[in-house]
C-alpha cells in the first residue's frame, strides 16, 4: 500500500511518539552516592578563560588545581571528610594573574577536615582554627616575602584574609570549592523527563552585580545497565535582570558626565545588547560524578563595540589507591 501525502506527516509523528516512549519506558534507578570509608578520590580540575575585546589583546587565563578528598566516616545525615589541595597553578595574562597564583597557591597542603551532606556537599569545616592559623602564618610568610612591594602584599593579604572571616559552612565551599559542583549531579532526586529550575547568577561581563538567571536541569542520557547517568544543566538569562544590568550601565555612564540620564543614553540603553550561553555537562557513574564539562560564552555589544568572554572548565575524579 502505498500512503498518500496527506498521511505522511502522521506517520512520521506518530514513529516520533513512539521511539519517546520507547526511551521514556526505560528503567531509571537512581544510585545512591555512597563511597566507601578509607576511600581516597583525586579531583582535578582545569579551567580557561579568554576575554576578547575592551581595549588590548586578548586577556587569558589558566588555572589547574588537584585535589585529595578522603573519606573518612560516613554519618547518620552525610560524611566526615578530608580534603588536601596537592596542586595549584595560574598562568595567562589576564591582569592579576601573578599575584592570584601567588595568594591562591598558599592554600596548598593545608588539611581542611569537614562534614557533608549525604550528596557531598560541605556543610561544615570542623578544624576551621587549625586552618585560619595555616592560613595567617602564610599571609605573615608572605608579607615579608613582598615587603619590598608593599602593594602587592597588601593586595594578597587582603585576598587571603578574606578567609580567616568565614564561617565553618562558607569556608568548606571557599576552601573545597569542587565538592558543591560534584555534588549537584549526586543524591539529586531528579528523574527521567523532568525539569528542575533553580535560581543562579550569571558573571555581569562588565564587573559589579551579577545578572540573575535560571538553572534549568535534566536527564539527558542514561545507562540503567552501567549504572551511567548524564545532567544537562543550562543557564537562562532573567529578562528583567537584563534591564537592571543595562540600567546600572546607564548609570555609570551618567556619574562620569553630569550625574543626569539624558534622553540619548536612555535611547543608547535600548541599542545595548547582551549574550550568554552556558552549559554543564556532569557524568554520573554508581552514584559519584566522575566529570564535568563546562562552557560559558557572555557578552556585550552597542554601537559596533563588543566584549566577549569564553571560559571551559573540566573537572575529573578518579580514585586513588588506599
Amino acid at each position: 500500500m502505498t500512503l498518500t501525502p496527506l498521511f505522511r506527516p502522521a506517520l512520521a509523528a506518530a514513529a516520533i511518539a513512539f521511539l519517546c516512549a520507547q526511551a521514556m519506558a526505560q528503567t531509571y534507578t537512581e544510585r545512591a552516592y555512597d563511597p566507601p570509608v578509607g576511600s581516597r578520590w583525586s579531583i582535578v580540575s582545569s579551567s580557561e578563560s579568554e576575554q576578547i575585546g575592551g581595549g588590548g589583546g586578548p586577556k587569558t587565563q589558566q588555572v589547574r588545581s588537584r585535589a585529595e578528598l578522603t573519606i573518612e566516616e560516613k554519618l547518620a545525615d552525610g560524611f566526615r571528610v578530608t580534603y588536601v589541595n596537592r596542586e595549584f597553578n595560574v598562568t595567562g595574562n589576564a591582569p592579576g594573574t601573578e599575584i592570584a597564583a601567588t595568594a591562591l597557591g598558599a592554600l596548598k597542603g593545608i588539611v581542611v577536615r569537614a562534614r557533608t551532606d549525604k550528596s557531598g556537599r560541605p556543610v561544615a569545616v570542623e578544624n576551621l582554627d587549625e586552618v585560619r592559623s595555616a592560613i595567617r602564618t602564610m599571609i605573615e610568610s608572605m608579607a615579608k616575602a613582598f615587603e619590598q612591594k608593599p602593594q602587592v602584599a597588601g593586595f594578597i593579604r587582603q585576598m587571603l584574609e578574606g578567609f580567616l572571616i568565614m564561617d565553618e559552612k562558607a569556608a568548606g565551599t571557599a576552601l573545597m570549592e569542587d565538592l558543591p559542583a560534584l555534588a549537584a549531579g549526586q543524591n539529586n532526586g531528579l528523574k527521567p523527563g523532568e525539569v528542575r529550575r533553580e535560581q543562579d547568577e550569571t558573571a555581569n561581563p562588565l564587573g559589579g552585580a551579577a545578572i540573575k538567571s535560571s538553572l534549568v536541569t535534566r536527564i539527558s542520557e542514561w545507562n540503567d545497565k552501567a549504572g551511567t547517568v548524564r545532567f544537562t544543566r543550562k543557564s537562562e538569562m532573567d529578562p528583567e535582570a537584563l534591564k537592571t544590568a543595562t540600567l546600572d550601565i546607564v548609570r555609570k555612564l551618567a556619574a562620569v558626565s553630569d550625574g543626569k540620564i539624558t534622553p540619548e543614553m536612555l535611547e543608547m540603553s535600548k541599542q545595548i545588547a547582551f549574550t550568554t550561553d552556558a552549559v554543564t555537562l556532569i557524568d554520573v557513574r554508581d552514584g559519584m560524578t566522575v566529570g564535568i564539562d563546562d562552557r560559558a560564552t557572555s557578552g556585550i555589544s552597542l554601537k559596533g563595540q563588543s566584549l566577549r568572554k569564553v571560559e571551559k572548565k573540566t573537572v575529573s575524579v578518579t580514585p586513588l589507591a588506599q
